[in-house]
């Protein structure tokens, strides 16, 4: 059926004027829908008198997505069913009923609750011995978290300094610095005093006030040790007495009593190196939260169990708040970050549920800022009635309380995510399941209201168990874990030990050349943690997420009865929905690299990586879109990644502008408009109108880091000496492209004098490049105004972005010419313009070529010399040092198999229309299939010698053009069987000529199988 609901499979959040999408049953070549039957249904999957809440009655329409929902209002955080039928030459049977759930609107009936908080400090001294090995130490009080502090900075040098910061929510910034009065030396014991008295704090060092602050911003607090990356020292001893004199910490680290969990104590010193923090163990931490409620749902009938579920702050992190369990299953993860506002996900969790029994809901959180926690179950019966359960007053919570005790960040400058140092002697077993001894639990704290919750519109992200590839004991102790290919989720453990024993857990997506795992990863993350067991058998696994392929684990356990599972986090992947085979087994290879990167990096947002930044950027996001859409059913990630980002700009001056371009692939995909008519006038406002001058031309400074900053490539070494002038063809490629999508987004929308200025502008411009740009006799562009140099980007990014369209087919050839011999002088990124303008030129021998090239700069590289397994942030570490093997901007081959060597194209929003074009080069054999929202497109290409024989399969309900490149063939020595749309008529087969030589023209075509075949010739 495909049935979709806002793209959904399940229309989970559906919005009050949600649109549905299925596919047409096959009725046979040239199927038509020409009319169709739309029920909704209330209470339960059932559609007799008294469920139905919607009849569309018969509609005489062709329209199969998009379809606007016409029946009643319906009430909010509410299960309805619905179902549909069509005719085409007869009528089809209905579908299957699919649930659809209504968004919470203001009907919000839970509270935001987290773990009371614990013991903390207010006013008082902090006293430290310190020695500074390194640059300076750093002191944290009032700190809420490492995200949310003061930190009081003491640096060596003569004179000494003391700089001062302020950080929130992750962020310092520096409050004032104070030169001292004196040296503060390397390697000599200095003391340092903070005295906290409300919002004044008073600094001494070796006796002396150097400073009194006053700052209001955070009342209470720990205190800590915190290192950047150049800084270490020793301390001696390290106190905090409170205002009434009270000691509450005396350290002098004879003994390692756990004041801090960085660090080594030996010989009567803590010695912190560098890039080493930790708060102090004195507060007991509360950025984790175990949350739980049992609940008894009356007898009868549960037809839907619908959990809404909220938690903030993701931002931090750059991931889930929570991970949710119903009765001890795993259900999902809260929240995602979001365009705007602050995102609640929603799940079906009917099948979890048990009538007239004990349930329980169940969360561990963690979060650094805000920490609030959301839940509303809507429970539907059979009989009509409805039961209501939310977080509240009388759920249960605890602090982690030694279970996850805080060892540092897992993340990178970009984000902190928590290291988990398990410690399961202080897990409290069975807490996640139904009638579990929460008596000695507390009441939680109540949080304020979470500010502008909205609907997260995407396909859940759940856990999915990979078995190893292998387990293998390297030496006594030491265990590594190939789950065979890279993932992005957590480990699982399940064994027998006894209270005390430890498991070393070192994650990472490379060996070191010893055969040890990389677990400090080239990203900057570190990836190892020790796992503290209990007595008997017992089974858990990472609550956050990392990227990994490689796991080594170190115990003095036997392992050998051991069970390790990889859990990889990532959305549900359909594997019928694409297909790819040729005559060349590397280009098999590649196209499986491709499809696998955009299978395990597909979550709840588009990310470059989920190493080092967890950042969504224009540039990923577009080619990640166009990767998902040609191996994959899917939508709805794509536009709430397109939705974020354009309301969140990143940095270079020509991912603004690409946010058209998304826009209209979104469009074109599902024929839905409403995301397109929402964001236009911000898509509008990402034009650099401003910075075009009198020439037409965009003119401006390359900038220095800013958002409007140049990129043309990344990383530099990619950019084949690429000169940054005033006048940038790629940035002026980009703005063209911004301009043409424009005008056809001002099109769809009715917008008629928009799309005419638009494509004036878009027609202004090419022809100021062409003119000014273009070296035609040379076949390239140059980098800019006043350069001669021309880098292969120069000629690449205005071919790919159609700025070429008007140029004469000798001037298109001679460019052709130019690209085909320049090899990959690209990025992994560039490389996806690259491919698209060769074949865009009719180089399809030359785009096929740089696929299965086998030198630095290729995927085969990748595979065989690197050993990815997910496509890689750059061509080779010698590029890019700190490269990561989880960035799936590298995954051009994906989408450019389909759009061009299979050659699928869309025509008309929401696949009604395609331009099937196959550009198979060299290949004698190719046969794929690609998705879309109306079903598959099949197409399959054999040419050895003089046989020819083109096969293309289009869905039901749709109709396409097909072209078959026959190069100096003769036209007549081909036969086309070929259907009519509808089933009835003649279709058309033209020759036409063009820089591939004559290509034959068939259609329009319906649904079903053309076949072109050569029958005769030399």
């Amino acid at each position: 059926d495909g049935m979709l609901a806002d793209l959904l499979p399940q229309g989970l959040g559906a919005a009050r004027d949600f649109r549905l999408s299925w596919q047409v049953p096959d009725q046979g070549d040239g199927t038509v829908q020409r009319a169709y039957q739309v029920q909704l249904a209330g209470g339960a999957p059932e559609f007799g008198p008294g469920r139905l809440v919607w009849d569309s009655g018969r509609v005489a329409s062709a329209d199969s997505t998009a379809v606007p929902y016409g029946g009643p209002p319906l009430e909010p955080r509410t299960a309805y069913w619905w179902r549909v039928r069509c005719w085409g030459t007869k009528q089809s049977p209905w579908s299957r009923p699919v649930l659809l759930a209504t968004t919470v609107e203001d009907e919000w009936t839970a509270a935001p609750i987290w773990a009371p908080e614990g013991e903390t400090i207010t006013d008082g001294m902090l006293s430290a011995r310190v020695r500074i090995t390194a640059t300076a130490a750093g002191l944290w009080f009032r700190a809420s978290s490492a995200d949310d502090n003061y930190l009081w900075q003491l640096r060596a040098g003569s004179p000494g300094v003391l700089r001062k910061h302020i950080c929130r929510s992750g962020t310092y910034t520096v409050l004032d610095e104070v030169e001292l009065p004196f040296e503060v030396p390397i390697g000599e014991w200095t003391d340092v005093a903070v005295a906290m008295a409300g919002s004044t704090f008073t600094t001494t060092v070796n006796g002396t006030v150097v400073d009194t602050t006053t700052d209001s911003r955070h009342a209470r607090g720990n205190v800590g040790l915190r290192n950047g990356s150049t800084e270490s020292q020793d301390y001696d001893r390290f106190t905090v007495v409170d205002a009434d004199g009270t000691t509450l910490i005396d350290d002098d680290f004879a003994t390692d009593k756990g004041t801090f969990s960085a660090g080594t104590v030996a010989d009567g010193v803590l010695e912190l190196p560098t890039g080493a923090s930790s708060l102090s163990s004195y507060v007991e931490d509360d950025s984790w939260a175990l949350l739980r409620h049992d609940h008894r749902p009356r007898n009868g009938r549960i037809t839907a169990a619908v959990l809404y579920v909220a938690a903030d702050s993701p931002d931090p992190g750059r991931q889930y708040v929570a991970k949710v369990w119903s009765n001890g299953h795993l259900v999902g993860h809260a929240s995602v970050r979001s365009g705007s506002g602050v995102a609640y996900q929603v799940y079906d969790i009917t099948d979890t549920l048990r009538s007239g029994r004990t349930n329980s809901l169940a969360a561990l959180c963690h979060s650094t800022t805000s920490r609030k926690f959301l839940a509303q179950l809507e429970i539907s019966y059979a009989d009509g009635t409805r039961e209501t359960v939310g977080t509240g007053p009388d759920w249960r919570a605890r602090r982690q309380a030694g279970l996850l005790p805080p060892k540092g960040s897992a993340g990178t400058n970009f984000y902190r995510t928590p290291q988990e140092y398990w410690d399961l002697r202080h897990e409290p077993v069975g807490w996640t399941r139904p009638g579990f001894d929460d008596r000695g639990w507390q009441k939680p704290a109540a949080r304020k209201a979470i500010e502008g919750l909205v609907p997260a519109r995407i396909e859940p992200v759940v856990l999915h168990d990979v078995r190893p590839a292998s387990v293998t004991e390297l030496a006594p102790g030491r265990w590594l874990v190939d789950l065979g290919r890279e993932i992005v989720g957590g480990l699982a453990l399940e064994l027998r030990g006894r209270a005390g024993d430890t498991v070393e857990v070192r994650l990472g997506e490379e060996l070191n050349p010893d055969g040890t795992v990389r677990h400090e990863l080239r990203a900057g993350n570190t990836y190892r943690e020790i796992w503290t067991l209990r007595d008997g058998t017992q089974r858990f696994e990472h609550w956050g997420y990392r990227a990994f392929r490689w796991a080594e684990l170190r115990t003095r356990l036997d392992l050998s009865r051991a069970t390790v599972t990889g859990r990889a986090w990532k959305a549900h992947w359909g594997d019928t929905h694409s297909s790819f085979c040729s005559s060349s087994p590397d280009l098999d290879r590649v196209r499986e690299l491709c499809r696998y990167s955009i299978e395990a990096t597909r979550a709840d947002l588009y990310v470059d990586t989920p190493t080092r930044e967890r950042g969504p950027y224009e540039g990923d996001v577009l080619v990640n879109q166009l990767s998902e859409y040609a191996v994959q059913r899917s939508y709805a990630l794509a536009r709430w990644s397109d939705d974020y980002l354009v309301r969140h700009g990143t940095w270079p001056t020509e991912y603004r502008l690409m946010c058209a371009l998304s826009a209209w692939e979104d469009y074109l995909a599902t024929g839905d408009d409403r995301q397109l008519a929402r964001d236009y006038d911000l898509l509008k406002d990402k034009n650099l109108d401003n910075l075009i001058g009198g020439d037409g031309l965009v003119h401006k400074d390359p900038g220095d880091g800013g958002d409007l900053t140049d990129l043309v490539d990344w990383p530099a070494s990619t950019r084949d000496g690429y000169v940054f002038t005033e006048v940038n063809t790629v940035v002026n490629a980009f703005q063209y492209a911004a301009f043409s999508t424009l005008a056809q987004c001002a099109d769809a929308l009715h917008k008629a004098a928009d799309a005419r200025q638009f494509r004036k502008q878009a027609d202004r411009l090419a022809s100021a490049m062409r003119r000014t740009l273009l070296d035609g006799a040379a076949g390239h562009f140059r980098d800019g105004i006043g350069t001669a140099h021309s880098a292969q980007h120069a000629t690449a990014f205005p071919v790919a972005l159609g700025a070429d369209a008007d140029l004469p087919d000798e001037v298109r050839r001679k460019l052709g010419e130019t690209l085909a011999r320049g090899g990959m002088k690209m990025s992994v990124y560039g490389a996806q313009f690259l491919l698209d303008a060769l074949f865009r030129l009719g180089r399809a021998d030359a785009a096929i070529d740089l696929m299965t090239a086998d030198g630095t700069n290729s995927w085969l590289h990748m595979l065989d010399r690197l050993n990815a397994t997910i496509v890689t942030e750059a061509w080779d570490p010698a590029l890019k040092p700190n490269m990561t093997f989880s960035h799936a901007w590298a995954s051009a081959p994906a989408n450019a198999i389909a759009r061009h060597l299979l050659g699928v194209r869309v025509t008309a929003p929401g696949a009604a229309e395609f331009l099937v074009r196959p550009r198979t080069g060299g290949l004698t054999r190719a046969h794929g299939t690609v998705p879309s929202i109306r079903g598959p497109v099949e197409v399959s290409v054999h040419r050895t010698g003089n046989t020819h024989t083109t096969r293309v399969t289009l869905p039901p309900n749709t109709r396409g053009v097909i072209e078959v490149e026959i190069a100096d063939a003769d036209p007549a020595d081909y036969r086309v069987r070929a259907t009519a749309p509808g089933g009835h008529g003649r279709v058309r087969a033209r020759p036409t000529d063009d820089l591939t030589g004559t290509v034959l023209r068939i259609g329009p075509t319906g649904s079903g199988t053309t076949v072109v075949e050569r029958v005769r010739g030399d």
